[in-house]
């Protein structure tokens, strides 16, 4: 009895082993740069809002809902192109990704000046 004991937990402790001995990942082969994941997103155009403030790398927004609510945004413009100042009307596209703060704040794909 005491040797069918013995032979059960040697084969369940060998099998516990043998299934934690899988495979180990292909880190060669992983993608830990996030650029292909975010250049996946597309960019659409979300609002047409008014600048309220402007400076090298981001831009202040307001967009008026049609419940007449202002609601303001931050968004990063660093690698776009884009002319418009403070008190221009734009058309604005962004990644659609937005950090729940106030003012929201995002990303910018593209400004462009509605005439």
């Amino acid at each position: 009895m005491r040797r069918t004991l013995s032979l059960i937990s040697v084969v369940v402790l060998l099998s516990y082993v043998l299934v934690g001995c899988g495979t180990a990942p292909d880190h060669e082969n992983m993608n830990t740069n996030n650029e292909p994941i975010q250049n996946e997103v597309k960019a659409k155009e979300d609002f047409e809002a008014v600048i309220l403030a402007k400076d090298q790398s981001t831009i202040t927004i307001a967009v008026t809902t049609s419940d007449h609510a202002e609601q303001q945004y931050i968004l990063v413009t660093s690698g776009i192109n884009y002319h418009a100042e403070v008190g221009d009307e734009v058309r604005v596209w962004t990644t659609g990704m937005y950090e729940e703060s106030n003012p929201i704040q995002g990303v910018a794909t593209k400004v462009e000046r509605v005439k």
